[in-house]
């Protein structure tokens, strides 16, 4: 009994350490089921004092109280099991940290097919926990800074308005200029299919680029790929009618995911717990001619979120169109992918650019704090309270103020609070000794 006592409160550590990560992870009697599914006693005990941010192995090392050369293969092995992320630098060496859920253990789970865990149950208890229950993504979604956001499909604009797409909003752009990638099973349908529910859409079109890649490769969870195989994927997931999904970030993003309404993790957020901003839109927005929509309905089945619907015509319409429906766009939701343009065959649906545009974060370091700033979770990610008496003293005076009312954090004087910020972020740099690019 003391035995079971004892891993219930391990496992209650690194449920609470997890969900200091970018993501979150609430509690649920699912998730320490997940957990034990998915880390062995001995992991689930490390990782529970991992940082969750990169750090020198050397610094592990003194943290855990276990020489490196110990450390450094129990580290590798969870990093091939999706556990913890690594990284190499060619000059200060080795550096790892704890992965957050998403994007992170929950997909590396079933990016491939595996034997060490069982998949089907993970499977289950995954979709409990995503799906049936609506905690987990209304945490992640907290911080109003979407991990993912949509991109619009290039072939649905017209040709005025394609010379103005950035290039970060072109999947295109993003796999040609990837200096590295790789192929995974989509975490989603993969899932789905141990239970029965997947769709017929590909399953082997996840795409890792850059630094994602590497590890994606380094660590198998995938497999190279050229560009010429990268742009025939693309191809295929546009003929399935699926949204391109890209890391929220405008520089060096890590990954594309081709995304059906169905069996989406993110697209589900909205779809069955009507979180609207669980991915940010593109820059884009669908929109309906009603002189040349015939009410066919064709645009309301595809899109991925039900933001199109058939609405009766006004008794004058009817009379002089002789079409009693007609489309309607729900802008408050649309994600301006443009899977719907190419299911309109009476030139009645258009894309068009946004009133005004949407924010990306500038890299992964600025989507990280944001999300962590909206969760109110800034403090552990400057200041790890494993790291000592002073680290630990900064993170609970950081974390009282992010959960000081707001009225009297107005109540602050200006130009102290910038200069102690300023203070804790230098502090925050000497203390964790880290080159930015591996944030």
């Amino acid at each position: 009994m003391g035995h079971l006592h004892d891993s219930k409160a391990l496992f209650s550590r690194l449920q609470q350490r997890i969900d200091k990560t970018q993501s979150g992870l609430p509690s649920t009697p699912e998730v320490f089921d997940i957990l034990r599914e998915l880390f062995t006693l001995e992991e689930a005990e490390i990782a529970s004092r991992l940082p969750i941010v990169p750090r020198k192995l050397s610094s592990i090392s003194r943290r855990l109280g276990i020489p490196a050369n110990q450390l450094r293969p129990k580290l590798e092995h969870m990093a091939e099991k999706g556990l913890v992320f690594d990284f190499h630098h060619p000059a200060k060496g080795s550096y790892f940290m704890l992965a957050p859920p998403v994007v992170g253990f929950f997909e590396f789970s079933m990016m491939r097919v595996r034997s060490d865990i069982d998949q089907k149950q993970v499977a289950r208890l995954l979709s409990l926990y995503m799906y049936e229950r609506p905690e987990f993504m209304r945490e992640i979604s907290s911080s109003m800074t979407p991990v993912g956001r949509a991109m619009v499909r290039e072939d649905a604009l017209a040709p005025e308005l394609s010379s103005n797409v950035l290039d970060y909003e072109r999947a295109s752009a993003l796999l040609d200029a990837a200096p590295v990638a790789a192929v995974s099973l989509c975490y989603c349908r993969h899932k789905k299919s141990h239970l029965g529910q997947a769709c017929d859409a590909p399953q082997e079109i996840c795409i890792s680029l850059g630094k994602g890649a590497e590890f994606i490769i380094r660590r198998g969870h995938g497999r190279p790929a050229e560009r010429a195989e990268l742009r025939d994927l693309l191809a295929v997931a546009r003929e399935h009618h699926l949204v391109q999904i890209c890391d929220n970030v405008q520089r060096e993003p890590v990954y594309v995911c081709n995304c059906c309404g169905c069996c989406c993790g993110q697209l589900a957020a909205i779809n069955r717990h009507g979180i609207d901003h669980a991915v940010a839109t593109s820059n884009y927005l669908a929109t309906i001619d009603d002189t040349h929509c015939t009410g066919c309905a064709k645009c309301t089945r595809l899109c991925p979120i039900q933001a199109i619907s058939l609405q009766p015509r006004p008794p004058h319409q009817r009379s002089q169109l002789k079409k009693k429906m007609r489309a309607r766009i729900d802008e408050s939701i649309c994600l301006g992918c443009g899977v719907c343009k190419s299911a309109c065959e009476h030139d009645a649906l258009r894309m068009q650019p946004r009133p005004s545009r949407v924010l990306t974060p500038e890299n992964t370091v600025e989507r990280v704090l944001r999300m962590a700033a909206g969760r109110g979770h800034l403090h552990d990610v400057l200041f790890d309270e494993h790291d000592g008496p002073t680290s630990a003293f900064l993170n609970r005076l950081v974390g009282a103020l992010e959960r000081m009312p707001a009225t009297r954090r107005a109540m602050l004087n200006e130009t102290l609070k910038s200069r102690f910020v300023s203070f804790l972020c230098a502090a925050a740099r000497r203390d964790t000794r880290q080159p930015a690019d591996l944030v």
